[in-house]
Parts: structure tokens; sequence; C-alpha cells
């Protein structure tokens, strides 16, 4: 009986292979090694490279260059009064990995010193992926405004300031517009001697206030009126116009690859290289 379980078992293992099917997964593809010239191209451009390669299997037919794109955005609005900013960095895949070029194989490529194939090879690079740039102009232009953030956007940053709006800053900023010349009629103080006993120090200035019932304060509501009236009248580029007359609003989108070579033998079996991220300037 011992002898006729290890003939079946032996015969089991010649049948089914645990390591050969567990381990071989598929066709062996060529070696393949880049390097390419530059980590940055210019739009419309061509981006040079070395490739290494070879095959101890099939024979090498060809090979070809393979890239995706990458879109950047990067978004700054800031506005001076209250040195309030809000700011974004977005990168996403604008193009998924696809092919751009092919390169012949030749027996001339062979390189005794590098027992391989080696060859120098370029692809090309479009025009339209060119940066933009709309970095703190001298003149606004809400169309441009627009088309890079969007139809809401303005209002938007607007209602954020306003929440963030103090009596300092309408004290300063409204005259400084022409809707209140003289700021003194919403103008009221008060002592805080917790913070010192100098007068001097401890008075402050606030908008006039009425105290209610339960003794909390608030203020009087036709102040309220009256800086809501004048905020209906603030454009979103007096928000962002800044101290040296330009307006604090950056935009900026860049574009990138990502850049294999990938080679080919005769039965069709590829291999690729690491991935090389290039930027487009």
């Amino acid at each position: 009986m011992a002898m006729a379980t290890l003939v079946v078992a032996f015969a089991a293992c010649e049948k089914h292979d645990f390591f050969d099917e567990n381990t071989i997964t598929g066709a062996v593809g060529p070696e393949a090694y880049w390097e390419i010239e530059s980590s940055a191209v210019k739009a419309g451009g061509a981006m040079g490279f070395t490739a290494q390669y070879y095959s101890s299997v099939e024979q090498i037919d060809h090979s070809e260059a393979w890239y995706s794109i990458s879109e950047t955005l990067d978004k700054v609005v800031t506005c001076s009064w209250l040195t309030y900013s809000e700011s974004s960095s977005i990168k996403s895949q604008k193009r998924v990995l696809q092919y751009i070029s092919e390169y012949p194989h030749s027996e001339e490529f062979w390189s005794d010193s590098l027992r391989a194939y080696t060859f120098h090879g370029s692809f090309p690079v479009s025009g339209t992926l060119s940066p933009l740039t709309w970095v703190q102009p001298s003149e606004f232009d809400s169309t441009k405004m627009i088309t890079y953030f969007g139809e809401t956007y303005m209002q938007d940053f607007k209602d954020a300031v306003k929440e963030k709006m103090t009596f300092a800053v309408y004290a300063a900023q409204y005259p400084k517009l022409g809707f209140i010349p003289d700021f003194s009629m919403y103008t009221d103080s008060s002592y805080n001697w917790n913070v010192s006993p100098d007068s001097a120090v401890a008075k402050y200035y606030h908008f006039p206030m009425d105290t209610l019932a339960d003794g909390t304060t608030k203020v009087k509501e036709w102040v309220l009126d009256s800086m809501n009236y004048y905020w209906e009248k603030v454009t979103f580029d007096q928000l962002v116009k800044n101290a040296e007359g330009k307006y604090d609003v950056t935009y900026k989108r860049n574009y990138s690859l990502d850049a294999e070579l990938r080679v080919y033998d005769v039965v069709g079996t590829y291999s690729k290289t690491i991935s090389k991220e290039i930027v487009i300037n």
C-alpha cells in the first residue's frame, strides 16, 4: 500500500507541477532601459532619448514611445483689505497613456561593449500644451476671471470677504472708495480697562451699538443698512487691487508628461521602461 501511494504521488507531481503553474505568468519580453535628455521640454519641441534593449527569447521587432498628459492648475486670489487669500493647486490627468511614435529595430544598433542594442531617438510634444499664466495683471479682465475661475467665483469671493469685514476695515476702505468721506457718523468709542489703565491705550473705536433687554449689544440697524448698501457697490476688482495698483489674481496652467518606451519582439510581447516625468515649458 505504501509503494502504491508513492507511485500515485509522483504521478500527480509530474502532471500538476505546482511551481510551474503558479510562477510562470506569461511570455518573457525584452529587457529595456532608457534615459531622456532633460526633465523639461518646450511645447511644440521634441524630447531626445537614448535606449538600450536586448532579448534572450525572441528577436526584437520595434520600439514605441507612449505618454500620458497631466494638467496642473494653480490659483491664488488675495484681498489686500483683510490680507485674506484663497488658493488651490489641482493636478489631474488630461489624457491617458497613448501611443506617440515608433522606432524600427536594426541589427546595426548592436553594441559589443554594452552587450545590448542601443539607439538615439526623440518623440514630439504638442504645441497646444504651452503653459498659461495670468499673474497680478495691471489691468483687470472680468472675461478672463470668469474663464479661469468660473462664473460665480467673483461673487463667492466677495461674499467670503464680507463675512470677515470689521469696523476698522470699513472705516479704512469706504472713504478711499468715495462712499463715505466722513466716517465719523458711523463711529463710536469705548474703553476696555482690562487692556490698560491708560485711557489712550484702553480706548477703542466701533460702530454705534444698541443695548438689548438682556444686556447684550448689537450694531444699530441703520448702520448695518448703510454698510450693506455701500457693500453692494463694491466690485470684485476693488477688493483685489493691491497697493501697487495691480490685481492680486494668479492663474497658472501647466502640463507634464509621464513617458515610457516600449520594446516589442516579433511575437508581439513587449516590455516597458521606467516612466519619466517631463515638465512642459
